[in-house]
């Protein structure tokens, strides 16, 4: 299975220092011969940062050469994107990206002059699906079949992140498949989202077990549907939306490395090797599962054609709602 479903855990290590180095991959050519800097588009403390940095230190192990993790966050994530499309095709720059950057800003935004043909999987990291949440109150819907219900009935708002977020656009897959409308009010962050919600200002919205998982717990929210292709191991009593009678494609988040499309193949080989490596590493996969992130590994080949296979749907998802930023 190319999953490895997060568990709960306390008493996490910090990651370990001396990581021993295990031997490198046996390729004939020499790389890496210096640094390799993986790129992030968002800024520290983001997701993706977090993400990468856990990579870094194993992945430095594996290569024997130092890693890097630079912060670029110009242009909203499209220069850095852009610079890795445009860039030395050599493996010694890649970067953190995802569903929203590769196959949703480029549909929306006609100043992302890139696309996915132009970048080249160097591994797959984390598929993470969303939560449909309410305020935890006698009054909120007890079940997404109550939600629906409700939003036949009633004018109703829900809250995202932002215009164009996946969070505004995993809520939107799932009003179509209910075939109900809700009017959408966007934050700046799913905190602002979320705090509102609780306090009632809007009926539901859809985030990230991240962002949701201290508030459920806290009992503030109320998790109704998660939107994967199975249950997660934090919410054991929450059906899937499949489960809860919106059968469909599970709606998730994929993330992973990188690299510039002609990249050679025997350098790619070699950083989705460094990269495996570290998500094999025990105090790395158990941080990933510390911050509700489920690791994906599977062939570079099968994740590029999982994104080749999603990218109409957010495409057309974009076009539906007449998304474009000016």
């Amino acid at each position: 299975m190319p999953f490895v479903t997060r568990r709960r855990m306390v008493g996490i290590m910090p990651l370990a220092g001396g990581l021993l180095a295990p031997p490198r991959p046996g390729h004939a050519h020499s790389f890496p011969t210096r640094p390799v800097t993986i790129v992030v588009s968002q800024g520290p403390g983001s997701g993706s940062d977090i993400s990468a940095r856990l990579l870094a230190p194993t992945m430095a192990a594996t290569l024997r050469q130092p890693v890097v993790v630079e912060n670029r966050t110009a242009g909203g994530g499209l220069v850095a994107h852009q610079a890795i499309a445009r860039g030395p095709a050599d493996g010694y720059g890649v970067i953190f990206s995802s569903t929203a950057a590769l196959l949703i800003q480029p549909a929306m935004n006609p100043a992302a002059q890139y696309g996915l043909d132009d970048f080249t999987p160097v591994a797959s990291v984390v598929r993470s699906a969303f939560v449909v949440l309410v305020a935890n109150t006698p009054a909120a819907p007890r079940s997404l079949g109550d939600l629906v219900a409700l939003l036949r009935r009633t004018p109703s708002a829900y809250a995202s992140a932002g215009v164009g977020t996946l969070t505004h656009l995993a809520s939107e897959a799932m009003l179509r498949r209910a075939g109900v409308q809700a009017n959408h009010i966007p934050y700046r962050g799913s905190g602002a989202a979320l705090t509102d919600l609780m306090s009632g200002q809007v009926l539901f919205a859809t985030d990230s077990m991240t962002a949701a998982t201290p508030h459920i717990a806290g009992g503030r929210l109320r998790a109704l549907a998660v939107t994967g292709a199975q249950r997660e191991a934090a919410l054991p009593d929450v059906p899937t939306l499949a489960e809860a009678g919106l059968p469909g494609p599970p709606i998730a988040v994929l993330a992973g490395l990188f690299a510039a499309r002609a990249t050679p193949p025997e350098t790619l080989s070699v950083l989705s090797a460094a990269v495996d490596q570290a998500l094999a590493n025990p105090e790395v996969a158990a941080r990933f599962a510390a911050s509700q992130t489920d690791i994906l590994r599977e062939p570079r080949e099968a994740f590029a054609q999982r994104l080749r296979d999603e990218a109409p749907f957010w495409r057309q998802l974009v076009r539906d709602l007449d998304l474009r930023v000016e």
